[in-house]
C-alpha cells in the first residue's frame, strides 16, 4: 500500500524522506525511477552492457552513502546522473592509461573512437545539464516547482492540474512561462561567455 503512494511522491520528498530519517522505501522508490535511465546513460558512454550495469549499481550505492550531501533534494536525479558520468569518465581514463587490460582482440579503432565520441556527448550533456541547474535557481520558486514537477518528475498535465489547483491551459501557461524565461537567462549566459 504504502509503495504505491510513494510513486506520486516528487523526487525531492522521497531524497528528504530518505536522508533525514533513513527512509529505504522513499530511496528503493527513487531507484526504480532512475534504474533504468541512469543504465542507458551509462551504456551509451561506456558500451558495455555490464560495465554499464556495475556502474549504476555503484552510482546508486554512492548516492545512498553520501545523501547527506545533497543540498537541494529536488535535484537527486541530476546528482546521481553526475556521480554515475564521473564513474564513466574515470573508467574511460582507466582505460586510456592501461588499454591492454580493456581492450579485447575484438574491438578495433573505429570503436575505441566512437566510445571517446559518446564521452565527449556526456561531457557536453553534464555542461548542459550544469547550466541548466544554475538557471533553474534564478527563476521564481513556482516557476522551479512547475519545471521540476514536469521535467524531473514526470507529470503529466493533468497531474499538475490537479496538484496544483489550476486548469490545465494555465498550467500550460505557466510552463510556457517558465520556459521562455529560461530560455532568455540562457541567451544572456550565452552572450556573456
Amino acid at each position: 500500500m504504502q509503495e504505491n503512494l510513494l510513486n506520486q511522491i516528487p523526487d525531492g520528498q522521497l531524497a528528504l524522506r530518505f536522508q533525514a530519517q533513513g527512509d529505504k522505501l522513499a530511496f528503493g522508490e527513487l531507484y526504480r525511477r532512475y534504474f533504468s535511465k541512469l543504465y542507458h546513460y551509462c551504456y551509451s558512454i561506456v558500451g558495455d552492457a555490464e560495465e554499464a550495469a556495475d556502474i549504476t549499481q555503484d552510482a546508486f550505492a554512492k548516492a545512498a552513502e553520501k545523501i547527506q550531501s545533497l543540498k537541494q533534494p529536488a535535484y537527486f536525479s541530476a546528482w546521481v546522473f553526475r556521480i554515475a558520468r564521473n564513474a564513466c569518465i574515470d573508467l574511460a581514463n582507466k582505460k586510456r592509461k592501461h588499454p591492454h587490460c580493456y581492450i579485447h582482440e575484438e574491438e578495433d579503432a573505429s570503436q575505441i573512437a566512437a566510445e571517446q565520441e559518446s564521452q565527449e556527448e556526456a561531457l557536453v550533456l553534464e555542461t548542459a545539464i550544469e547550466q541548466l541547474t544554475a538557471l533553474m535557481a534564478l527563476l521564481s520558486p513556482q516557476a522551479r516547482e512547475i519545471l521540476n514537477a514536469k521535467y524531473l518528475e514526470d507529470r503529466s498535465i493533468q497531474e499538475l492540474s490537479e496538484l496544483l489547483g489550476l486548469s490545465e491551459s494555465a498550467v500550460k501557461m505557466r510552463l510556457s512561462r517558465a520556459r521562455q524565461r529560461i530560455v532568455k537567462l540562457y541567451s544572456r549566459l550565452k552572450l556573456a561567455s
